[in-house]
């Protein structure tokens, strides 16, 4: 017993805290491939312009995706910057990035100058996948961190810079993918987000698969269902597009992506996408409220709006669309939300979530040495 070697700190978390979901309730690769079998035809996103894929079609595309990654490079753990607005090309490079185990790192489209040297730095990543509007600010800042290869997507645009691959020049198939080196675990980091920077220059914070889960798993957010359709309007490089997106994927359900929120062609976008559920963040909600009021306010799918922070007039809000209103509080550094209940009577009216208490210990551990307990291999 002397001799043998301490136990790791994957293996104390998942002693201490049973209730750790599985890799396949909260990890994306397993959760896409899980989907996709039960349930292929269904639709999981649909866009804009009105086309749609299925969960069969989505795992197509992403595993196409991830073979050309992979013969790029692209390995299990590397970090992989996605500089593009939200649509198709943003969510199947980004489940191809986890799909391969590497770490999905979204950066605003505002971004230039200083403060992406800045995050291109402290990314750590080799491979930008950036919009052809975007990736020539690149050549405008001389340090770019480790940064060696850019796939442009949606145009022509070479760079002096850097080397560069057009998006449709990718060469690769599923076949290229090859065995993982280790299963991805809940812990794993999912993604990098940097945040706003108010304080000094943007942080970027690693969020686990864990932490996702947490923030709006089942135990969270009861009132997501498998029926239900999100409309994202935020960006993916903003916990409220990226997070929420995730969200449905492991509650079943659906989403419609927009490019971002427009007050004049909200209802639209809700009515065409059949939405059930729409997150409001900060004036967006004031800006609806604006809207001139229509004898067929009430007449739409929706049945629930998170809103952050929250209206004056909840009461008002629900009564005039026929929705339920939920105010919300979460951060971006760790997984610990409050959730009120359905149209608060009052601010302050919320209640601290029942949801397991993940997001700490699904930080990303670095190990050093074999485990005594579970022999380097670390599944719950």
């Amino acid at each position: 017993m002397g001799d043998r070697p301490p136990t790791c700190e994957r293996c104390i978390v998942t002693r201490v805290d049973a209730r750790i979901p599985s890799r396949e309730a909260s990890v994306l690769r397993y959760l896409l491939e899980q989907r996709a079998h039960e349930d292929p035809e269904k639709v999981f996103v649909v866009f804009d312009d009105g086309t749609s894929w299925t969960r069969a079609e989505l795992l197509e595309h992403v595993r196409k995706s991830a073979g050309s990654l992979h013969r790029l490079g692209v390995r299990q753990g590397d970090h992989v910057v996605c500089w593009l607005p939200n649509g198709a090309d943003m969510l199947r490079f980004w489940f191809a990035i986890n799909y391969l185990g590497a770490v999905f790192v979204p950066i605003n489209t505002a971004y230039r100058g200083g403060v992406l040297s800045h995050v291109l730095r402290n990314s750590d990543a080799e491979i930008l996948i950036g919009s052809d509007g975007l990736v020539s600010r690149l050549d405008d800042i001389d340090d770019r961190g480790q940064l060696r290869l850019v796939i442009t997507v949606g145009g022509t645009r070479s760079l002096r810079s850097v080397e560069t691959i057009l998006s449709h020049e990718l060469r690769g198939a599923v076949g290229d993918i090859t065995e993982l080196a280790r299963p991805i675990e809940p812990w794993d980091t999912q993604a990098i987000i940097y945040t706003s920077g108010t304080t000094g220059p943007s942080k970027g914070v690693l969020t686990s698969y864990m932490q996702a889960y947490a923030s709006f798993g089942p135990e969270t957010m009861p009132m997501m269902t498998s029926e239900d359709r999100f409309m994202i309007n935020m960006p993916a490089f903003h916990v409220g597009g990226m997070t929420l997106v995730y969200a449905m994927l492991i509650n079943g359900g659906s989403v419609a992506i927009v490019d971002h929120f427009s007050t004049d062609n909200f209802w639209r976008q809700i009515r065409s996408a059949r939405c059930t559920i729409v997150f409001l963040l900060g004036v967006m909600s004031n800006f609806v409220e604006s809207i001139p009021r229509r004898d067929d306010d009430a007449e739409n799918p929706l049945r629930t709006v998170f809103v952050a922070p929250l209206v004056d007039n909840v009461a008002g809000f629900a009564d005039r669309f026929d929705v339920d209103v939920y105010t919300i509080y979460n951060m971006t550094e760790l997984s610990a939300p409050i959730v009120s209940e359905a149209n608060p009577k009052a601010r302050g009216d919320v209640r601290a979530s029942t949801a397991r208490r993940r997001g700490e210990i699904g930080r990303r551990r670095r190990l050093r040495g074999a485990c005594g307990r579970c022999r380097g291999d670390h599944r719950p």
